[in-house]
């Protein structure tokens, strides 16, 4: 346990020209994504030994 990497993936949101919602609705639903807790932090895992593999959606 002393030796092992831990995998997590983070989702980046941003706002796409596709009219899916209106702008107000984009704008919060983003921005409540970004005061959600870290995994990482929650689940106690060691920052040295965490790799973050992301990706970015467009709403």
């Amino acid at each position: 346990m002393d030796r092992a990497s831990y995998f997590r993936s983070k989702i980046e949101l941003a706002r796409g020209p596709a009219p899916t919602m209106a702008a107000w609705q984009k704008r919060l639903f983003i921005a409540t994504s970004h005061i959600t807790a870290d995994a990482a932090e929650h689940l106690g895992l060691p920052r040295h030994r965490t790799v973050v593999m992301g990706s970015r959606v467009e709403v």
